[in-house]
């Protein structure tokens, strides 16, 4: 059996509060600093993809500084309001003209191995595109 991942949410009427094992708490909701449902998705999508792209840099060693990830959810008009498109917009810090190639790759192959992605994927659209900085 693989790794076993737990959180419990607590809820008043309006909003929660997720708690992890670790002990940390991220307030639910649609206020000010509270997050929504689609936020905390997208939020996972991009940690996700981060995560399993800097284990792919590494064995490729792709040589980069860093990357913000800008992400799009566009939802279907319907009654169940699934993800209809998802954009990202990768904009890649510290990249060598050489390097640049090495590291769209292992965005790529990121794309393939990160489980959020390829969930999403089965319901929406999935776009992406790098801008080299």
């Amino acid at each position: 059996m693989g790794e076993s991942i737990h959180i419990t949410t607590t809820y008043n009427q309006h909003d929660g509060s997720l708690i992890t094992d670790k002990g940390t708490t991220i307030a639910l909701g649609g206020e000010k600093d509270t997050v929504a449902p689609y936020e905390l998705l997208l939020g996972g999508l991009s940690y996700c993809l981060f995560k399993t792209f800097e284990s792919i840099a590494e064995k490729m060693q792709v040589e980069y500084v860093g990357m913000d990830i800008d992400i799009v959810g566009v939802k279907r008009d319907d009654k169940v309001a699934m993800l209809e498109t998802v954009t990202l917009k990768v904009d890649a810090k510290g990249i060598k003209e050489e390097q640049k190639g090495k590291f769209s790759k292992a965005f790529e192959v990121s794309t393939r191995y990160c489980s959020v992605f390829n969930t999403l994927a089965k319901i929406a659209e999935m776009k992406w595109d790098i801008n080299f900085q």
